[in-house]
Order: structure tokens, then C-alpha cells, then sequence
């Protein structure tokens, strides 16, 4: 039995890494997303046919849900830890 909890500590504390690991990539995709916010308003802010704000605001969006998706991986992650830590 004891043998069984310790693989699963070990996993859980895998999976958590892993989430931890997972949210800087997210979080620096997260950033080069807003760069290409940046590079496409002042590329092309301001066409007419209004394209380029379809393209921020799509750039924001993913932003946005990529952030949360880093903060709860972030948080998964720490959970993780500490139940491995205690269990």
C-alpha cells in the first residue's frame, strides 16, 4: 500500500512540474501575442477596411485565455506540489 501512494506522490508531483513547466511556455506566448499586437497596430492601424482591428482584437483574446490558462496550470501546479509534499 505504502508503495502505491509513494508512485502516486510521484506522479502527481510529474503532473505538477509539468503544469508549472507548461505555464512559462504559456506565459511567454502570452507576451509574444501582445508584441504581435504592437507590430500589427503599428504596421497597419488604422486600414479602412477595419481588418486590422479584427486581428488586435483576436491577438487580445488569445492573450487573454492564454494567461488564464498559464495562471491555472500555475495553480494546478502548486497544488500538485503540496498535496506530493504532504501525502
Amino acid at each position: 500500500m505504502a508503495s502505491t501512494i509513494s508512485q502516486i506522490k510521484q506522479q502527481v508531483n510529474q503532473i505538477g512540474q509539468q503544469a508549472t513547466s507548461t505555464a512559462g511556455q504559456l506565459a511567454q506566448l502570452a507576451t509574444n501575442l501582445e508584441k504581435n499586437v504592437a507590430a500589427v497596430s503599428s504596421a497597419i492601424g488604422g486600414t479602412s477596411s477595419g481588418e486590422d482591428k479584427t486581428m488586435i482584437s483576436s491577438f487580445q483574446q488569445a492573450s487573454q485565455a492564454v494567461k488564464d490558462a498559464a495562471a491555472s496550470l500555475q495553480a494546478a501546479g502548486a497544488a500538485a506540489k503540496d498535496w506530493a509534499s504532504k501525502a
